[in-house]
């Protein structure tokens, strides 16, 4: 299983006031899915948020070559489904649990009385949903502009700082390939370029980073990290 891929966004639980984090979890029916279960399609109108208690959620799309494009991997904390909330649009993506999950829904009838007794979640709701644009963007701008290696490495040191040990990745080569929407074999091109280097080694379902500061300095050299990215990097946190 892949560790998180959250392109750094700040989950929404950490922005929460205990008050009002207490409150939305009160709101919400606690509903448990199986590994792998789906837990909404693509093109479905679910007006409501959703948030992650336990476990993780995967979102992506099939591709037109039969692929499957990951887009991102929300854990405990993370909430999804704004835009059927705010604006009654679609899901853009299918979200299928990762593991044993416990998501939080929370009707938009019960989420707007807690917002109209509760202006400041106004403010932490902008926030989540700004930082989540912003990482969206970021990624089109990858996607437009970067080489295949330097793509992944930013996608893996990404990663390395929604976990624990920062030095390593739960990833398989097939899970990146999905990620960065290319072939297994593409894939495999560009990581063999970056062990090469000296900036990766490919284990069993993972990927070390034998010098996490290396691979921030790397990417940096070849595409301009985002001000939050750098900052972090230049702090010893990436």
């Amino acid at each position: 299983m892949a560790d998180l891929l959250d392109f750094g966004m700040t989950a929404l639980g950490d922005l929460l006031t205990p008050r009002l984090a207490a409150r939305l979890r009160e709101s919400g029916t606690p509903v448990r899915y199986p590994d792998r279960a789906l837990i909404h399609a693509r093109g479905d109108i679910k007006p409501g948020l959703s948030m992650v208690r336990s476990g993780s959620v995967r979102f992506g799309n099939p591709g037109s070559d039969g692929s499957y494009i990951v887009i991102t991997v929300m854990g405990p904390g993370q909430c999804f489904g704004e835009f059927s909330l705010f604006a009654d649009l679609p899901r853009t993506h299918d979200a299928v649990a990762i593991g044993e999950t416990v998501v939080d829904q929370i009707s938009r009838a019960a989420f707007d009385g807690i917002l109209a007794e509760e202006p400041e979640l106004s403010r932490i709701m902008l926030t989540a949903v700004t930082g989540r644009l912003h990482a969206a963007m970021e990624l089109v701008d990858d996607m437009r502009r970067l080489p295949l290696p330097v793509r992944a490495a930013k996608l893996i040191w990404q990663m390395s700082r929604a976990t624990e040990r920062p030095d390593r990745v739960r990833c398989t080569q097939t899970e990146l390939a999905f990620a960065l929407g290319v072939s297994r074999v593409s894939s495999g091109k560009a990581l063999a370029k970056l062990q090469a280097h000296g900036l990766i080694r490919l284990g069993y379902g993972r990927i070390e980073i034998p010098d996490p500061a290396a691979l921030a300095s790397w990417i940096g050299a070849r595409a301009a990290l985002s001000p939050l990215q750098a900052s972090a990097a230049a702090t010893g946190s990436a």
